[in-house]
């Protein structure tokens, strides 16, 4: 479909609509092309995260560092 400035401002709803369901629409000015609508296609899903997995994960219980440091040392004698 061809659309004038004009008309596209006074249909902008209409054609967003229709480049949704898969229709290009170039749009013109003075009779020369100037922009083309397009549907963008299917959203991406978007990423949620499961909180409540992370809650049930089991902690680590990791040595502090002054410990690990203080072994490293120890042991280099």
């Amino acid at each position: 479909m061809i659309a004038t400035v004009r008309m596209a401002k006074a249909h902008l709803s209409k054609l967003l609509d229709r480049a949704a369901a898969g229709e290009e629409i170039l749009i013109t000015s003075d009779g020369r092309p100037k922009a083309k609508l397009v549907g963008v296609g299917t959203a991406p899903k978007p990423f949620h995260v499961n909180r409540a997995l992370l809650r049930a994960r089991p902690r680590r219980t990791a040595r502090p560092a002054e410990v690990m440091v203080r072994e490293e040392r120890d042991g280099r004698d």
